[in-house]
Parts: structure tokens; sequence; C-alpha cells
């Protein structure tokens, strides 16, 4: 092998563990969203439910709309969507 085909050699392994790394951390910030999500949709049913017996019908339902704020925002999300929907009741 000459110099110039192990310098290549080294540059292609290298930039092979660059986008695995990349795209590892890619897979894992979506699982980590998912979950938020998933979290967050049990978190706003189960609320749902206190609420609700309680005498409170506040407006905020299992949705993709709703899972998509739960999972990029995870808990502040959970409360911003329960804040919208008591200002929606009283307003």
């Amino acid at each position: 092998m000459t110099q110039n085909q192990i310098l290549i050699a080294i540059i292609s392994v290298s930039a092979c563990f660059f986008i695995g790394s990349l795209l590892f951390r890619k897979l894992m910030w979506l699982v980590k969203c998912a979950g938020r999500g998933v979290f967050g949709l049990v978190f706003i049913a189960a609320g749902n439910m206190i609420l609700s017996a309680f005498g409170v019908a506040v407006p905020v339902g299992v949705n993709f709309f709703n899972f998509a704020v739960t999972a990029f925002l995870g808990m502040p999300g959970v409360a911003a969507l329960y804040a919208v929907g008591l200002w929606r009741m009283f307003r």
C-alpha cells in the first residue's frame, strides 16, 4: 500500500465512525422524543380522568398535535396544553 492509500483508508474509516455517531445521536434523540410524547399522552389521559372526577372538563385531548407538543417540550408542554385549555374554558 502506498502512503496515499493508507491516508485515504484512515480518512474513510474516520468518516464512517463520524457519520455513524451522528446517526446514533439522531436516533437516540428521536427515541427520547417519542418516549416523552408517549409519557405526556399518558399524563394527559390520567390528568383528564382525575380532573373529570372533580367535575372539571378541560378540553385537552389525546391526539397527534398534543403528542408532538409533549414530545418536543416535555412536561412544560403538558403544562402549556392545560394552561391553554383552561384559558379556553374561562374565555
